[in-house]
């Protein structure tokens, strides 16, 4: 695999006041010198900046002539900010919301398309009001529907009735649909992406870009993401024009998480990235590449509803692994945490502290309420619009975090974790006073609602903590921040320690909020769907400018309720990531083990409330981890031994007198020769001559 290495980059016209890190440069060298790359660089790794630096270096090196870089949308001032701060001298066209405006984004459009500018910003959101041209959108939904054809004639040869039936349904689907998902409602008639003249792309946060449609058999397989959204439709469009006008280079995605849910959104990244790759190795389906580097598994889970187990096919298991990973590796430039040690802050205890509360007669009474729920369903004796597993799960979720959510009525449990993270919270808000120590806390499950007469854990949790005597404004929600202007202030209190307790969900305190300089306690009062959640959460306090030396973070579950399906979905999704992250090729499978799912294994066992599950999983999960460092050694032992062995055989029938005496034929030594020593078969006959 090609090493990069950019410490000879002295990056013109850059600030001298920064310097960007050795991995950063070698990252700058590689979008430099490759088509297209995937920067997958642990959460707090300095992203920006080198975007930055790769963008200005194309366009001084003359590979680029007007870089457009697509950043979140409430990462704009911020991003533009670092820009500058880089290279204070660039000129570059920041395009807010208003500038995106129907009255206004025709002079926009020309802004960018005459102008000769060093970068051109925009947000996601503004991104997909670019419209594409027409002619582009129905040859793309043209190809699809060949695709889905000839899937639904080979079906048919195979006589797959079924299959059959849902393809047709597909795409009949993609008739109707397809045209929508380029949101022609939000495009007018102006110039297109096109006519702009932009050449290079850089998308930050790229994984919010996952769900790209693809047509594919396994429609019955959990694990593989059935949604399309217009978001991916739009870029995916895009990036093939950038590549098209660039021989197949172009563009480059950035994010901490480039497989943030499921294992196939690997085949999404090589889709924008690598279509090209794909294409010459026949794999540009999906069916094709999972045939090629997946498998569907059929184990024992734990149901939604925790009453018991059930069978589920899940495509949960990788073959090929080294090929794959040689494939993927080709565009993604990896950087963990154990990679660049960064010096961010230690976890207290070395791994993140479980918090488990009982479970009471409510919720159990509740959870038996959602099973006999789910019965109904599955009987189809209820309307799906009335209730359905997703009503269910949610319920279930919220009845984990605080049964008030569901059954307004129940009283206040003093053992729920809600108040279980209140004594957390209270007690460390003491032990950091000399410091100032701030804290975070998140929570998706709730939102805070002032006056109201429904629950809020938010405001719940901020009653609570005010009776104990903190005050008011030291306890903030992220959702009270409704602009920059706001989020910049309230981001410069909780670093000045001016704000300690600052509540708020992944999705409005996740990416983007650098508040880390006195945070020393990070508090889950829920678990998120996806792994990728959990990167972003604790990528808020586990990064470098934090003042503190070790932190902590907890997370909180009850007991006997949906928290245990929760973090075994976690675990599930986990387990793959972990091993593509870390480049780890030395195995041919990638199976249900990994490491850093350990945690969320315990945290699962814990949950169910019986402390012989809680040791079982630990001697389960070690006796798992030693069979796979066994598997690998001899593995690897084989691997080493093979070509000994195959020269030695070669030495011993080379000098041997049985050798010597038929002169050493070419029928004789087939098999026997290393594929490096096998020569002619008279030269190997002079030889015994000579002899």
């Amino acid at each position: 695999m090609r090493v990069f290495n950019g410490s000879h980059l002295t990056l013109p016209a850059s600030s001298q006041q920064v310097a960007l890190h050795a991995h950063q440069k070698n990252a700058v060298w590689r979008i430099v010198q490759s088509d297209n790359t995937l920067l997958a660089h642990v959460v707090g790794a300095g992203k920006t900046y080198t975007m930055v630096a790769a963008g200005i270096e194309l366009k001084r090196l003359g590979l680029a002539t007007k870089p457009m870089f697509v950043v979140p949308n409430h990462m704009l001032a911020q991003f533009s900010s670092e820009l500058l701060t880089l290279y204070p001298t660039a000129n570059i066209l920041v395009a807010g919301k208003d500038d995106f405006e129907a009255s206004r984004r025709a002079r926009l459009f020309s802004r960018i398309a005459t102008g000769t500018w060093d970068a051109v910003i925009v947000t996601h959101s503004s991104f997909e009001k670019i419209p594409v041209s027409l002619n582009t959108r129905r040859d793309f939904i043209a190809r699809q529907i060949d695709e889905i054809e000839t899937a639904i004639r080979e079906e048919r040869a195979d006589r797959g009735t079924r299959l059959v039936k849902e393809l047709e349904r597909v795409k009949k689907r993609l008739s109707a649909k397809l045209e929508g998902l380029s949101a022609e409602q939000k495009k007018d008639n102006t110039l297109t992406f096109e006519e702009l003249g932009i050449d290079r792309l850089f998308i930050d946060e790229a994984h919010k870009f996952k769900n790209l449609f693809y047509v594919t058999k396994m429609t019955r397989v959990a694990g593989l993401p059935q949604t399309a959204s217009e978001r991916a439709f739009d870029l995916f469009l895009k990036v093939q024009h950038i590549q098209e006008r660039n021989k197949g280079a172009g563009v480059v995605f950035a994010t901490g998480t480039p497989i943030s849910n499921t294992m196939a959104e690997m085949f999404t990244m090589q889709r924008y990235l690598q279509m090209n790759t794909l294409r010459r190795n026949s794999l540009q389906h999906f069916d094709s590449w999972a045939g090629t580097f997946g498998e569907a598994v059929t184990s024992m889970e734990l149901s939604p509803d925790g009453s018991g187990y059930r069978l589920q096919s899940r495509f949960a298991r990788f073959v090929n692994v080294p090929e794959l990973m040689q494939q993927y590796r080709q565009v993604a430039d990896v950087q963990t945490a154990e990679m660049l040690k960064l010096p961010v802050p230690k976890l207290d205890q070395g791994r993140p502290i479980t918090v488990s509360a009982p479970s009471t007669p409510e919720l159990k009474r509740f959870v038996d309420q959602l099973v006999k729920r789910t019965e109904k369903i599955k009987s189809g004796r209820v309307d799906p619009r009335d209730d359905n597993m997703l009503k269910i799960t949610t319920e279930g979720r919220k009845a984990a975090l605080d049964m008030r959510l569901v059954l307004p009525h129940v009283r206040d449990n003093p053992d729920s974790k809600t108040n279980y993270a209140v004594e957390k919270i209270h007690q460390i808000w003491l032990d950091s006073a000399s410091t100032k120590g701030a804290q975070l806390v998140f929570c998706d499950l709730s939102t805070p609602q002032p006056g109201s007469r429904w629950f809020s854990v938010y405001d719940d949790v901020r009653a609570k903590l005010i009776a104990r005597d903190i005050p008011a404004n030291e306890i903030a929600f992220m959702q009270d921040a409704t602009d920059d202007a706001s989020k910049a202030s309230l981001f410069h209190s909780v670093r000045e320690g001016k704000v300690r307790v600052l509540l708020g969900s992944t999705a409005k305190m996740g990416e983007g909020t650098n508040v880390q300089k006195r945070l020393v306690a990070l508090h889950h009062l829920d678990a998120p769907w996806r792994p990728a959640d959990i990167e972003q959460r604790e990528g808020r306090i586990i990064r470098q400018g934090n003042q503190n030396e070790y932190v902590k973070i907890f997370r909180y579950v009850t007991e006997g309720s949906f928290d245990a399906y929760m973090w075994q979905t976690l675990e599930t999704k986990c387990r793959f990531i972990a091993q593509v992250m870390t480049g780890d090729a030395t195995v041919r499978r990638a199976e249900d083990v990994d490491s850093a799912a350990l945690t969320y294994a315990e945290v699962k066992a814990i949950a169910s409330g019986n402390p012989l599950v809680i040791e079982k999983a630990t001697i389960d999960a070690e006796v798992m981890r030693l069979t796979r460092l066994k598997r690998q050694h001899a593995e690897s032992l084989y691997q080493m031994r093979s070509p000994v062995m195959r020269h030695a055989r070669w030495l011993e029938f080379s000098f041997s007198p049985a050798t010597r005496r038929c002169a050493v034929c070419f029928e004789c030594s087939v098999g026997m020769y290393p594929s490096s020593a096998v020569g002619s078969a008279k030269s190997r006959s002079r030889f015994a001559e000579r002899e």
